[in-house]
């Protein structure tokens, strides 16, 4: 044993000598995490399928049902969409589930310009399953335009949306628990939201910075950010509930409204793998710009998944393309090892009013206007080892999202976010960027809280630790900003802080 300790005492002093500084925000995280104090930075590791505390499940277990059974065909000239519904429909009336399977070849979709016409999965543990999105696979492409109708969509047919009880003292960020007025409509394994919104709160959360009056949506009765984090009960003690996941904001009680917890109702294990998407847009006579017209922004709308939880994407392409992916209150979701390609269009992977989305080791490639992105108080967000093109923007698409990581990534700039004027700023406290490699082809000067441009920047005191770039960049109105100029350890913030959660509940069983 000693001989082994003295070899690896040696290798660690070796690799020492030759590798990056260690992140001061790092050290801080992992002496406050032992102490039980609060870290500067959100633990970012309650990301992804199950927390991506285990594997996303293989489908080998699970029931088929072949398109091709139901009356699609690969490589004719005939549109799929009815046939694809029927085995949907097939698979959801069995018990549990199946997957629908796509045999190799190409399956058209969308004979017409309806947008109202989509493929719905509305139960859980549906997945969609081709024979590869590479050469030899499985390709499924939309022939005509559909503004504003994403072709897959998966969501629940019934919504609750009663309130259960309130929150009626502060709790801190990065904290696990709240006291509620009344436990008796709660239990342990149920899932959450915690809801909030109100211009005292929002004042209390921005201050010092300044709110400009065009933000109109921050302001009135009715107004402030909105405040929307899904939780997974773990213990109720009395009035005191504890979640498995931490909480990214701070609550505060204030006169004007209260601090609600609804119930958070969604699909479970529904995925799609192994396809490629291919569309139509690149016919289209016209180079994309952005937001010029409707058809330029929506025509052609792949995925949509709404308010689905334990859920993924993975080991799909998707090319030609206005949008890709769109993600409405996903709960603990992953796309990983997915890819965009073709003519330049619209938006890639957008996740908003949700709780640890993953996105990771996915390529955008300059395929979409924003690479991957979130918006619309999405808590927790993790955009981790992706490479954007050079200027091609990351997507933070104003109403307040919060805590959200990008982490060891590649390629991309701040500039031209999105979001209308009267939803800004575009993110609320804790954006980390993390080991960022910048690529434009000018150099850059992010003010992160303009009040005198009228679309950038206002992003509430970033987090920047190891950023690096190829042209020269200059911040105003960044929170902490430390190594710049050179890559820190540990290389992906989300992989150590997920490792070290691990650990610490492994040694505690």
């Amino acid at each position: 044993m000693k001989k082994a300790i003295t070899v690896l005492s040696i290798a660690l002093v070796t690799f020492s000598a030759h590798a990056q500084k260690v992140a001061p925000l790092w050290t801080d995280f992992i002496a406050a995490k032992k102490s039980g104090k609060t870290p500067h930075l959100p633990d970012f590791s309650y990301a992804g399928y199950a927390f991506s505390e285990r594997e996303i499940p293989a489908v080998t277990g699970k029931k088929y049902f072949r398109v091709d059974d139901y009356g699609a065909k690969a490589n004719d000239d005939l549109y799929d969409d009815e046939a694809i519904q029927k085995a949907v429909d097939a698979a959801e009336a069995n018990p549990g589930g199946g997957v629908v399977f796509f045999s190799p070849g190409k399956y058209l979709i969308a004979k017409d310009e309806d947008a109202k016409k989509q493929i719905r999965i509305s139960k859980s543990g549906i997945v969609l399953k081709g024979s590869g999105s590479t050469a030899g696979g499985t390709e499924i492409y939309q022939a005509n335009m559909r503004i504003n109708g994403r072709q897959f969509i998966f969501k629940p047919k019934e919504m609750q949306t009663e309130k259960l009880t309130t929150i009626v003292e502060d709790a801190g960020r990065e904290t696990f628990s709240v006291v509620v007025k009344d436990a008796s409509k709660l239990a342990v394994g149920q899932d959450i939201v915690i809801h909030h919104r109100s211009e005292e709160f929002t004042r209390l959360y921005f201050a010092p910075l300044e709110l400009k009056s065009e933000w109109s949506r921050l302001f009135g009765d009715k107004g402030g950010m909105m405040v929307y984090e899904i939780h997974t009960i773990s213990k109720i003690e009395g009035n005191k509930v504890s979640f498995k996941n931490p909480i990214h904001l701070d609550i505060k009680m204030v006169k004007s409204a209260s601090w609600n917890i609804e119930p958070y109702t969604a699909l479970e294990n529904c995925g799609i793998e192994d396809i490629l998407f291919n569309s139509n847009w690149k016919s289209y006579p016209e180079e994309f710009i952005h937001h010029k017209n409707e058809i330029h922004d929506y025509a052609y709308e792949a995925i949509g998944m709404e308010y689905v939880k334990n859920s993924w994407v993975r080991h799909c392409e998707f090319h030609d393309w206005n949008e890709g992916i769109f993600i409405r209150s996903g709960y603990q979701v992953t796309i990983e090892n997915t890819h965009f390609r073709g003519k330049k269009g619209h938006a890639s992977v957008h996740a908003r009013t949700g709780y640890g989305v993953l996105i990771q080791h996915c390529t955008f490639n300059g395929a979409q206007h924003h690479g991957a992105g979130t918006g619309y108080s999405a808590v927790g967000t993790v955009i981790t080892q992706c490479s954007l093109g050079t200027d091609q923007n990351f997507d933070i698409h104003s109403g307040q999202p919060n805590a959200t990581l990008y982490d060891d990534i590649d390629g991309g700039v701040f500039y031209n976010l999105g979001g209308p004027l009267n939803g800004h700023p575009h993110h609320g406290k804790y954006l980390v960027l993390w080991n960022f490699y910048h690529k434009s082809a000018k150099a850059q000067e992010y003010n992160f809280w303009d009040m005198s441009r009228r679309r950038n920047y206002t992003i509430a005191l970033p987090m920047i630790v190891g950023f690096r770039s190829d042209q020269k960049v200059t911040f105003v109105n960044e929170g902490i900003n430390q190594l710049q100029g050179q890559e820190v350890l540990p290389k992906s913030l989300f992989k150590a802080q997920l490792e070290f959660r691990l650990m610490g509940e492994k040694s505690n069983k």
